[in-house]
C-alpha cells in the first residue's frame, strides 16, 4: 500500500521538496564515490533500515548524477517498489539521466504509475532513451504496456533512429486502441521521407489487414510513385479484405498525377502482354477516370478474351460512371463463362446502386 499523500497541494510539495534539489541534478556528474561510500548511499535509497522520504529522494537524484552504471538496479527497485511517489519520480529521473536502457522497461511501467508526476517524469525520462539499444524493451512494452505506455512507445520510437525502430511503429498502426493507432500514424507522417517510404512500401507485404489499410493511406498521402505497381496488385485481388482494396484504390486515386493513361490504354489492350499486367492497368485505369481511361476500359470489355471482360467489367464499375451501363448489360447477354457473366452482373448492380445515390 502506497504511504498517505502529503496534505498540501501537489505543486506546493515539489517545490518544497524537488525543487530546491533541481540544479543538482542538472550539474556535471559527482566525483566517483568509493565502494563503501556508494553502499550506504544504495541503503539510504532502499530505506533500509528505514530512511525519512527526503533522504531516499536526496540518494537518487546523486545516483542520477554519479555516471555510475552500477546505480541502475537500485533505482529501477526503488522506481518500481517505493511508496512515496516523489521518490519514485526522482528514481525515474535519475534512470534517464544515467541513460541506461536496462530502466526502459521500469519506466514503462510508471506511466500507469497513480501519481502525475510519477507518469511525467518516467515519460521524460524515457525520452532520454531513444536509442537503438533500447528496442528490445520496447518491444516488451508493446506487449505489456497499457494505453499509455503504447502512447509513449509511439513518441519514443518516433525519435530513434533505425529501421527496426519505423518497424514497430508500423506495427502499432494496428494497435487495438484508436488513439494509439492515431498516434502512430501521425509520427509516422513526420519521418523524412527517404526513411519512411520504402518502409512503408515494404509494409504493403504485411499479414494484418488493418496495417495493410493504414499503409495504403500514407503511402497514398506521401504521392509514393514507387508503391504504384504493388497498391494496384492489392485494389485487384480479390484475395486481400475488401477494406485493403479500398484503401489501395483510394491511394491510387491520390497520385493520378503520376499516371499516363495513354499508356495504361494500350497495356490494356495489347493481347502480347500477360494478363496480370493488363489486369494492373485496368486498375489503374479505373483510379484515373478520365473519358480516355473509361474508354479503354469499354474497349477491352468489348474484345475478345473473356477473362479480360471481366476485369474490365470490374474497373468500369470502379469508376462508378453510368454511361458504362448499356455495354456492361450487353457484355452480359453476350457472355458464354458462367464465372464471367457473374462478374459482369455482380459490377453491374454495383454501378446501378452507386448511381441512384
Amino acid at each position: 500500500m502506497r504511504s498517505p499523500r502529503p496534505s498540501v497541494p501537489l505543486a506546493v510539495f515539489v517545490a518544497a521538496v524537488i525543487a530546491p534539489m533541481a540544479p543538482a541534478t542538472a550539474a556535471e556528474p559527482v566525483a566517483p564515490m568509493s565502494a563503501e561510500s556508494f553502499a550506504r548511499l544504495v541503503v539510504a535509497l532502499r530505506g533500509a533500515p528505514e530512511r525519512p522520504m527526503k533522504v531516499r529522494l536526496q540518494a537518487a537524484l546523486i545516483m542520477g548524477r554519479l555516471a555510475d552504471e552500477a546505480a541502475v538496479p537500485a533505482l529501477i527497485e526503488c522506481l518500481e517498489n517505493d511508496l512515496d511517489y516523489p521518490v519514485r519520480a526522482a528514481c525515474a529521473l535519475a534512470v534517464g539521466n544515467l541513460g541506461d536502457v536496462r530502466g526502459v522497461e521500469a519506466l514503462f511501467n510508471r506511466l500507469d504509475d497513480e501519481e502525475e508526476l510519477v507518469r511525467e517524469e518516467a515519460r521524460l525520462a524515457l525520452l532520454k532513451l531513444a536509442r537503438p539499444e533500447a528496442l528490445p524493451y520496447m518491444y516488451a512494452a508493446r506487449e505489456q504496456g497499457g494505453t499509455r505506455a503504447r502512447l509513449a512507445l509511439v513518441e519514443l520510437l518516433a525519435q530513434t533512429d533505425g529501421a527496426e525502430s519505423g518497424a514497430l511503429l508500423v506495427e502499432l498502426l494496428g494497435d487495438r486502441e484508436p488513439s494509439v493507432r492515431e498516434k502512430a500514424a501521425a509520427s509516422l507522417r513526420k519521418l523524412d521521407a527517404q526513411r519512411v517510404g520504402p518502409l512503408l512500401a515494404r509494409s504493403l507485404e504485411h499479414p494484418s489487414y488493418r496495417i495493410k489499410v493504414q499503409v495504403a493511406r500514407l503511402l497514398g498521402e506521401r504521392r509514393h510513385v514507387e508503391s504504384i505497381p504493388r497498391l494496384a496488385d492489392l485494389a485487384g485481388s480479390p484475395l486481400e479484405a475488401v477494406e485493403v482494396q479500398a484503401a489501395a484504390r483510394e491511394a491510387l486515386r491520390a497520385m493520378r498525377e503520376a499516371l499516363d493513361v495513354q499508356k495504361l490504354a494500350a497495356e490494356a489492350k495489347n493481347p502480347e502482354l500477360d494478363r496480370e499486367q493488363r489486369r494492373r492497368s485496368l486498375v489503374l485505369l479505373s483510379a484515373l477516370g478520365t473519358p480516355d481511361a473509361l474508354q479503354a476500359c469499354l474497349d477491352v470489355l468489348a474484345g475478345p478474351d473473356e477473362s479480360m471482360r471481366g476485369s474490365a467489367a470490374q474497373a468500369l464499375a470502379e469508376m462508378g460512371n453510368p454511361r458504362a451501363l448499356p455495354a456492361l448489360r450487353e457484355a452480359e447477354r453476350k457472355s458464354e463463362n458462367a464465372r464471367i457473366g457473374k462478374v459482369i452482373g455482380i459490377s453491374i448492380r454495383k454501378l446501378e446502386r452507386s448511381g441512384s445515390r
